[in-house]
């Protein structure tokens, strides 16, 4: 089960394209369902009880956004579907804020990849450069992690969003 961001976003597009990707090479994944719920938790929790409904089988949940995986824990608690760690859905999700760590130290989300938005400060270090005519690199790339239960601890105390 996926569940997409708003349609034609960069992220929904991206996100949507890498795992298609990823699962193209894995004969033994099956996505039942790939579906909008808008980067939004409320339409995550609309979405994933639809989900629950249709497939009495789902095993993992793919959620582009963390919102979204909240609002699809909730659906998931109130159905009585076990999830994360020790649970019959396995929990993968997107951009790592803090709430959704907490859960994956939890051991109610599996793993979060990061998508950093503490962007200033590489931005600031660029214009700074060009301002006073030194080169910059063509391309820069943010630090971005991914968070288990064995390393979500090291980041939760200094994580700002």
């Amino acid at each position: 089960m996926v569940l997409r961001g708003t349609i034609g976003s960069t992220a929904e597009i991206g996100r949507t394209q890498g795992f298609e990707e990823v699962a193209a090479g894995h004969g033994n994944w099956h996505i039942l369902e790939s579906a909008t719920a808008d980067f939004t938790a409320a339409k995550g929790e609309e979405v994933m009880e639809q989900m629950l409904r249709r497939y009495p089988k789902i095993d993992v949940l793919v959620s582009q956004n963390d919102d979204m995986t909240m609002g699809a824990v909730k659906a998931m608690q109130e159905a009585g579907v076990s999830f994360g760690e020790n649970g019959k859905v396995v929990v993968i999700s997107f951009d790592a804020i803090r709430d959704a760590l907490e859960m994956v130290e939890e051991g109610r989300i599996n793993v979060d990849i990061e998508c950093n938005p503490v962007q200033g400060a590489y931005v600031n270090k660029i214009i700074q450069k060009l301002e006073k005519g030194e080169p910059v690199e063509k391309s820069y790339v943010v630090e971005e992690n991914v968070f288990t239960k064995e390393n979500v601890g090291e980041f939760l105390e200094d994580r700002t969003y």
